[in-house]
């Protein structure tokens, strides 16, 4: 039977600038490509499971602004649930500016905006609702007093997934790895939550081994365009790139997590998920764009071959 899904996180209005070279400390650069559009990893991952045919209910904060109102607007025309989107009054949606090279390398700035108005005490007056879902899941782009709370309240009904991005250093996440389920990160905050350098196959099983002995049971981690590796106390798989030219990879790890999200609600395996949504982030980085990248049902369908894991 497939499992129902929750996803609590933020939406931001991305705005997205092709450049030659990713700007250094005080250089100005031109950019030749202007695109905007909706994301935040919370928006990013919904609107994932949403085109490849997968229902989610999706838990937000946006503005009154201009950004929220359009952002309002798309949920409504893909067929949302607004009941779970709140819109604050008054206050600014969040932004995201994203630079993004000629080889597909980006640089992202997030202004949190309405995101960090997702509170606790939003969590609390619809815990009911949430903890109905089966598998719940959340990041770092909202508040982690609110990502504490709601692992505080997750039951032995609930599969709680966290993609940790992005990390805090300076915050004790132990409280919440203990209650997760479905750790994804990627190699730079699996090595930020481990303490361990990342620079080997070797090094990301230690790293992942620290991280289970803090109570995660699982951990998908990505490598970009050096793969996947799965890893729990039985299984320590890797998992080979696809071989995809990168011209954009900026949202890939949402679109990961979204289409991870979607399979595993379906077959609840951790490998063909995790070797699903590798071949799904793999075609999206050949097109520009977050979420919009990601192949949909019907593309999906048409290369059954390709998605056949």
């Amino acid at each position: 039977m497939q499992k129902s899904i929750m996803i609590i996180g933020s939406s931001n209005f991305d705005i997205n600038l092709r450049v030659r070279d990713i700007p250094v400390t005080g250089e100005t650069v031109l950019s030749d490509n202007l695109e905007i559009g909706f994301g935040g990893k919370g928006g990013n991952q919904s609107f994932t499971i949403h085109k490849i045919g997968g229902k989610v209910d999706y838990l937000t904060c946006i503005g009154d602004d201009v950004f929220g109102k359009l952002y309002l607007d798309a949920f409504k025309k893909s067929g949302f649930d607004t009941k779970y989107i709140n819109v604050i009054k008054n206050q600014q949606n969040g932004i995201a500016v994203i630079d993004i090279d000629d080889e597909g390398r980006n640089t992202i700035v997030v202004f949190p905006g309405t995101s960090a108005f997702l509170t606790p005490e939003i969590i609390a007056d619809k815990i009911d609702i949430i903890l109905d879902h089966d598998i719940i899941m959340t990041q770092l782009e909202i508040p982690a007093e609110t990502v504490e709370f709601l692992a505080e309240k997750i039951t032995g009904n609930n599969i709680f997934v966290l993609n940790p991005s992005p990390v805090n250093t300076n915050y004790d996440y132990c409280a919440i790895l203990k209650k997760v389920d479905i750790l994804i990160p990627n190699e730079i905050e699996l090595s930020q939550l481990s303490g361990i350098k990342i620079d080997s196959i070797e090094s990301i099983k230690e790293a992942s081994s620290v991280i289970i002995k803090k109570g995660v049971k699982n951990i998908i981690t990505t490598l970009g365009k050096k793969g996947v590796m799965v890893f729990n106390e039985d299984i320590a798989e890797y998992i080979n790139p696809t071989e995809h030219k990168a011209i954009d990879t900026a949202g890939a790890g949402d679109v990961f997590a979204g289409s991870f999200m979607y399979k595993f609600a379906i077959t609840q395996d951790l490998l063909e998920s995790a070797k699903f949504a590798n071949k799904v982030a793999g075609v999206s980085v050949t097109r520009r764009g977050t979420h919009k990248s990601a192949p949909s049902k019907e593309e999906i369908e048409r290369m059954k071959d390709y998605f056949n894991c």
